[in-house]
């Protein structure tokens, strides 16, 4: 049986990909920052045949919360797998009209999103048996753009530090992959609801990524589609690129 934790374990995409590994009956451990939701969707995976359910309540927005998160993970024993998985989203107005929420944005989706992947490596790797690590970027962090910048250069800092756990772990038995969604259809996207290009399902994102996680990929864009139009969009001239409303 497999142990399985998740930093953010009720966010959408989180929730989601926790059914496809309760279906398997393996064991959770499962953080995250409000009570009740957790206790919701610990209620759920139990119901949908997970294993023993270890629900561990953490904000994750500061140093010491991520620290002690992450220890709290490994207090039980060895995890096999870990899915780091929390963040925000406001839009790039609100982080116009805030400097807090600028600051925000980028401490959480940048800053302790990176160094929970690298506790949580570290961790594994003191581990006999190892382990595999698995980060929530995001497309958005493969060129800036108008409108999420500050969302998408948080999401770059945290595919640099993957790649370096990557680098890191490559001859040891830790796999680290970086899980790029689209925007996909979440309570966190609320606000981008009916617009271009359409948001992806949420059960879409979580199967594509139990299997790149059960495959150890290094890198998983989800849907697939977005693999090909990141490298468009990352190959734009810069006079072209500059002409669209991305």
């Amino acid at each position: 049986m497999t142990t399985v934790a998740v930093l953010g374990a009720t966010s959408g995409i989180a929730h989601a990909t926790l059914r496809q590994w309760a279906a398997r009956g393996d064991d959770l451990r499962l953080v995250a920052r409000d009570a009740e939701r957790l206790a919701r969707v610990e209620g759920d995976l139990t119901a949908r045949g997970a294993g023993a359910v270890v629900p561990l309540l953490h904000d994750l927005g500061t140093v010491e919360a991520v620290e002690a998160a992450v220890d709290a993970l490994f207090a039980d024993g060895p995890v096999d797998v870990v899915l780091v998985a929390f963040g925000t989203m406001p839009s790039q107005e609100d982080a116009d009209a805030s400097a807090a929420v600028a600051a925000s944005l980028l401490t959480v989706n940048g800053t302790l999103t990176a160094l929970a992947a690298h506790l949580v490596a570290l961790r594994l790797g003191e581990q006999a048996s190892g382990g595999r690590l698995a980060v929530i970027g995001s497309v958005a962090g493969d060129r800036g753009r108008q409108s999420n910048y500050l969302y998408g250069a948080a999401k770059a800092m945290v595919a640099t530090a993957v790649a370096g756990l990557q680098h890191r772990c490559a001859d040891t038995s830790v796999d680290v992959t970086l899980v790029k969604p689209g925007p996909t259809d979440t309570p966190m996207t609320a606000h981008l609801r009916g617009g271009r290009p359409a948001l992806a399902k949420v059960e879409t994102v979580a199967g594509d990524i139990v299997k790149a996680v059960d495959e150890r990929r290094p890198v998983v864009y989800t849907p697939r589609r977005w693999a090909v139009i990141m490298t468009i969009v990352r190959l734009l001239p810069r006079r072209v690129f500059e002409r669209t409303k991305l």
